[in-house]
């Protein structure tokens, strides 16, 4: 669980950064731009929602900084919701993923359970709101077809 909370998303993220590279740019370019923001709405949102990190459950790790929401959750959340459509017989392996890095900081004692559920929450709408900017800019020949747009 160590290894999945710490390493292990950072580098499928990456994998799929290079397939979705090699699928074409502006894909790549959408796919990123998820990422970034849903990496920041966590950075932005854990000052407003103030909630202290576990103290007493820690696991092995430690970390700093405010706990709501998990940005673990919140970026494997958002990447769930937007590799849906393109995953193919994959589907569940990317909620696979994006439920066991979830559960992970809970495992390692950085996340209360709530953390985790507003995380994957947030990450959802994340990830709804970027398949609609993707829908849109393909529907005003903003994005090419590079990639399957989301919906077809």
């Amino acid at each position: 669980m160590l290894f999945v909370s710490l390493k292990f998303d950072y580098f499928l993220f990456l994998i799929i950064a290079i397939l979705y590279y090699y699928k074409g740019r502006e894909q790549t370019i959408l796919f990123l731009a998820l990422l970034v923001s849903a990496w920041a709405l966590a950075l932005a949102l854990k000052p407003v929602f103030e909630v202290p990190r576990p103290e007493d459950v820690r696991f092995v790790t430690c970390t700093t900084g405010y706990s709501m929401p998990s940005g673990h959750s919140l970026m494997s959340f958002a990447l769930a919701i937007f590799l849906h459509p393109r995953a193919g017989k994959y589907k569940l392996l990317v909620w696979v993923f994006a439920i066991t890095v979830s559960l992970s900081r809970i495992f390692i004692g950085v996340h209360y359970p709530s953390d985790v559920i507003v995380g994957a929450f947030i990450g959802c709408l994340a990830g709804i709101f970027w398949l609609y900017v993707e829908k849109m800019l393909t529907k005003y020949g903003l994005l090419g077809n590079s990639g399957t747009p989301a919906g077809k």
